[in-house]
């Protein structure tokens, strides 16, 4: 990474604002906060010093977000961008005008569509976080459980072969039970990550407790549910068809989803630990 930078957001009686700042150089052109890493700094320092001297803000840190290719001045720049709230004021060293927009707003007056997909992506997390989810994400993640529902259901109807057409028409209601079941299977491996209660949270933004308390949050957005479902059954189902269908190759086979499964569990795990991690950083 080249650069580092802020999403910040601070909690409204309106909803969740978003800080802008005019470009540098160029009149009523909106960027978020972003900066050089200097030498001897981390992407994450990088982006809190640029929000503190491009807007006059203090920041805490909440977690990282996607990372952004683009040219400057015909030169490749890699920037991080940090989901960030707000926690005060403080002395800017430019003088570049400041705005807290609305995510629509926002959306609107940011010129890249890079920059709108790193702000799409803070704005699911904080709006899953106050519990004030918008429809657009609703509507995403229920077509995210159907696609879940589907896939489990025509794993389950691999134990009939050949599938009669009729039975496909079931695939949904099974895919559903499915899940189910790989909820209470998978239960009691939650909370295996030791954790910090006692996050330190910006002052007003006790809602955000969610967002850094881990479970809660994952529980929320279902954050890497669907496939881990999935990889959970596959590792359970495959070698029981390997019995049905007498084919020894797949029990070989059972080892790629067992695999997926237990990568997938890392990678929440991991994702536990950096929410329930004081310094919201790992």
């Amino acid at each position: 990474m080249t650069h580092g930078g802020g999403v910040v957001f601070k909690l409204t009686s309106e909803g969740p604002r978003y800080l802008v700042v005019e470009a540098s150089g160029t009149r009523d052109r909106w960027v978020f906060p972003k900066g050089h890493i200097e030498s001897g700094e981390t992407a994450a320092s990088a982006a809190l010093r640029e929000v503190g001297e491009e807007a006059g803000v203090r920041a805490r840190v909440v977690r990282r977000l996607r990372p952004v290719e683009q040219k400057k001045e015909g030169e490749p720049i890699s920037i991080l961008y940090y989901l960030m709230a707000y926690a005060g004021r403080t002395t800017p060293l430019d003088k570049r005008r400041v705005r807290w927009l609305s995510f629509d707003q926002a959306l609107e007056a940011l010129d890249r569509g890079k920059s709108r997909r790193v702000l799409r992506a803070a704005d699911r997390l904080v709006s899953a976080a106050i519990a004030a989810e918008p429809a657009r994400y609703r509507i995403g993640r229920a077509a995210a459980h159907v696609a879940e529902w589907l896939a489990l259901g025509a794993l389950a109807l691999l134990f009939v072969a050949p599938i009669p057409p009729l039975a496909a028409l079931a695939a949904l209601p099974i895919g559903i039970l499915l899940s189910l079941a790989m909820r209470l299977l998978l239960r009691p491996l939650r909370g295996m990550v030791a954790g910090n209660d006692d996050a330190t949270l910006p002052r007003g933004d006790d809602r955000l407790r969610v967002l850094v308390g881990g479970a809660q949050w994952l529980t929320r957005t279902d954050y890497l549910g669907g496939p881990i479902r999935i990889c959970a059954a596959l590792t359970v189902l495959v070698p029981v068809l390997a019995v049905y269908w007498n084919f020894t190759a797949l029990t070989l086979v059972a080892a790629l989803p067992a695999l997926a499964w237990w990568k997938l569990e890392r990678r929440r795990a991991s994702l536990l630990a950096y929410f329930f991690s004081p310094s919201g950083i790992p």
